[in-house]
Parts: structure tokens; sequence; C-alpha cells
């Protein structure tokens, strides 16, 4: 068993002897009696169907089904379906995952990362049954964050701003329906959402989903204007593959409105000094660790034991940075598949990973690092979320040796995930990919 499959088999376990029962009780032998208790009999075939099933998710799943059919009123039942899920969504095995998830989700409707990885797997089934269920499931986000949303903006005094990780989650929900409706062709709703986001909390990729929009209804002003706002806006957000796109796709409805390129730099300029002026808040942050600051290698984090940490003294090293939160249920898998990626460059120094929290309240974080048995350091965002236009969860960025974002993903592949990192990384590095297996 490698470590990263025996941290995920240790994880299973550790999810299924949630209360009543302790591991400590459990892995103990049962007391001699002539008719075991039933409590006892489940403590047995819980250890027995996630022992013999090893490393294997698959015969994990298999064997917790044969319980749950041996105990269907367990007191575990929720626990054990939870572990079926996320050993589905281990193997990327969409239907199990999608069938134990949608079960989960009855259990806990106000879930917004399970109700959040239902919308992205019902989405990529293709079918009309399947978006029409992930389209539910937006909507009941959507319907989720903007009662927080309002619920905050009632009771925040009347010059205070909304905090980031409430405007972050309606904006991430209105552009997963957004997404969707674009998909099925509707897209004045899929605008609606779009604009909804980017209302609350602007970033360039939504301005240019909106730019994308406009083509499509033959609206080249308006797309003008919202790539301008994407190429234009503050931050590094944007890689450099994903910027020269939008330089490109800028140019070509420039060109089709005014025959030359001739004004456009002006254009950019005059948005970005707007922008800047409008989103002052979000980079300057009154009052906040980092205000001012506009490197990101100018940045002091802070460890989880309260110690700084220096982002100046990985200048000239290849930078990873996952941004995650303890709300978020895909940030966990994340988190997991991320050990693994790390462990692969053990012995390289000019490789470093660091899990940034963005919690807006840290109490349980250091709890939530010890239990999930991560290795990877963690510190506080402090202000680099913003700076970086983090909107949704988790995002994972490469930076080079130069200090420029080279690779950003934003949600979570799991069937990729650890391949291309990997790959993105050596790339950085300059080796070659073949060099992991050495």
């Amino acid at each position: 068993m490698t470590r990263h499959s025996a941290l995920a088999a240790g994880h299973c376990v550790l999810l299924l002897l949630l209360s009543p029962f302790s591991i400590q009780a459990i892995q103990a032998p049962a007391p001699p009696q002539s008719q075991p208790s039933q409590e006892v009999k489940e403590t047995q075939a819980l250890q027995d169907a996630v022992r013999s099933a090893e490393d294997n998710p698959q015969l994990l799943i298999k064997n917790l089904e044969g319980f749950l059919e041996r105990f269907p009123a367990s007191a575990r039942r929720q626990q054990v379906i939870e572990v079926i899920y996320q050993s589905a969504v281990r193997a990327n095995d969409l239907q199990t995952a999608i069938e134990y998830g949608e079960k989960l989700s009855a259990l806990k409707p106000d879930d917004p990362a399970l109700v959040s990885s239902l919308v992205d797997m019902l989405g990529r089934q293709g079918d009309t049954s399947s978006r029409a269920k992930a389209l539910e499931y937006a909507t009941r986000l959507v319907d989720h964050a903007e009662g927080v949303y309002q619920e905050a903006a009632r009771t925040a005094p009347q010059t205070a701003r909304i905090a980031d990780p409430i405007a972050i989650a309606l904006a991430q929900a209105s552009l997963l329906r957004g997404k969707l409706y674009a998909e099925a062709g509707n897209l004045d709703k899929a605008e609606a959402d779009y604009e909804k986001s980017y209302a609350v909390y602007p970033s360039e990729q939504l301005a240019e989903r909106l730019g994308d929009l406009a083509v499509k209804r033959n609206d080249v002003n308006r797309a003008v204007d919202e790539y301008a706002t994407a190429f234009a806006f503050p931050g590094p957000g944007l890689d450099p593959a994903e910027r020269e796109e939008v330089r490109r796709k800028l140019g070509s409805c420039y060109l089709a409105l005014h025959r030359s390129e001739k004004g456009l730099g002006d254009l950019i300029l005059a948005r970005y000094d707007e922008l800047s002026r409008t989103l002052a808040s979000r980079f300057q942050g009154s009052g906040q660790p980092n205000t001012e600051v506009r490197d990101p290698f100018a940045y002091v984090l802070k460890r989880t034991d309260g110690s700084p940490l220096t982002l100046a003294d990985y200048r000239g090293k290849i930078l990873v940075l996952e941004f995650w939160a303890t709300w978020c249920g895909p940030c966990r898998l994340e988190g997991r598949l991320l050990e693994s990626v790390t462990e692969k460059f053990r012995n390289e120094p000019g490789a470093v990973f660091l899990a940034v929290n963005v919690d807006e309240n840290r109490a349980n974080v250091p709890a939530f690092v010890k239990a999930e048995h991560w290795t990877t350091p963690v510190v506080y965002a402090q202000g680099l979320d913003r700076l970086l236009s983090v909107v949704s969860l988790p995002t994972l960025m490469i930076f080079d040796r130069g200090g420029r974002v080279v690779f950003r993903q934003e949600g979570l592949s799991v069937a990729t995930f650890v391949d291309t990192v990997e790959k993105k990384i050596r790339t950085a590095l300059g080796q070659s990919v073949a060099a992991g297996s050495r």
C-alpha cells in the first residue's frame, strides 16, 4: 500500500468510526458474551468491510453497500453513506458518487460543498436528465448563498463590506448555475447569473465569460467592454496563456469595430485605473494584514502556530499555492491528492508547497489539519486570496522562478489532478515528466 493510499484508507476508517464509538473501542476485541449485541455485530461488520477492502475503493464501496443492506437502521448510516460517496469520488466512479451524493444531500441539505460537487458531477454527465438535476441543485445552492448574503447585508453596518467568503460563496454559486444555462443555450439566464456573480465579487474570469456571451449575441461593443475589463483586471489572476487568449479575443472584437487597434491601449489603461479605484477595498483591505502590498512575494503570512512566514524567502523557487477552506468538501479531497504530489518532490529543494487557508474563523483550522494528517505546510491567506482574485475553492496556482503564475486551476478534477500538477511543476523546474519515475 502506498503512503497516499494508506492515508486515504485511514481517513475512511476515521469517518466510519465517528460517534457513538471511539476508534480504540472498535479496534479492541469484543468482550465474551453468549449473544453479541447489535452494536458489537455492527462494529465487527464495519471492521471486516474496511479491512478486507485494503486500498481498493471499489471493493470498499461494495463492502459498505453490503453493510447498509445488512444494517439498514444503523446509527452510522449517514457516516457510511459519506464514506461510500468519498470513495466513489476518489475512484472517479461518477455514477456511484452521484447516487450516494444525492442520498447524502437529502440528509445534509444545507451542505454547500456537497451540493456544489453534485452540480459539477451531474453537469459532466451530458444527458438531459442529469443537466436538469444539476440545475435543480445549482438553484438550491444559489438560494442558500443568497439567503446568507442577504442576512449578512441586513445585519452589517451600512458602510461595512460583506465579508469575502460570503460574497465569494454567492458569486461561485451563481457562476455554476450560469455555466449550466450557457451550456443549455439559455443565454439570457446565463447572463443574469454571470452579472449577479460579478456584482457581488468581480473577477476577470467572469468578465471574460460575459464577453463570450456578448460574442454569441453579436454584441461586439459589449464584448469589447467585457474583454477589456478581463484583460485590465488588477492583480495577477490570469496565467499567461489565459491572458494571451483574452488579448486575442479583445483584439479581434476591437478590430471588427474600429478596423485597427488604434486607441486600444488607452482603453485598457483607462479600464485598469477605473477597476483599481472601484476594487480598492478588496486589494487594500483597510486595517488588514499586508495592506498596500501588490507583490505576492512581499506578503508575510501566518502559520497555524502564529509564527510568520515570508514569501520573499521563496523567490527563485517554484511555489505551489493551494487555496482552501475547512467548509469546502472538494478542498479536503484536493488536500489529500496534493499530499501525493508533494511526496514526489520531497527531495526537490526548488519546489515549495503551501496550503493557504481562507477561513474567516480560524478556530477549527489546526484541529482540521491534524485530523486530515496533512504534511503540506498550512498558512493563513492574510489577504493573499484577494490579491490573486481567488473566487472559487479549491484554487491551485504554480509560480515560476520569476514569480509569474504559470498554472492556475479552479475546482478539482480528481482523475487528472496528480498527473497534471506534477507535469506543470516539472515543466517549471525544467525537468522532464519522466524524472518522477527515476
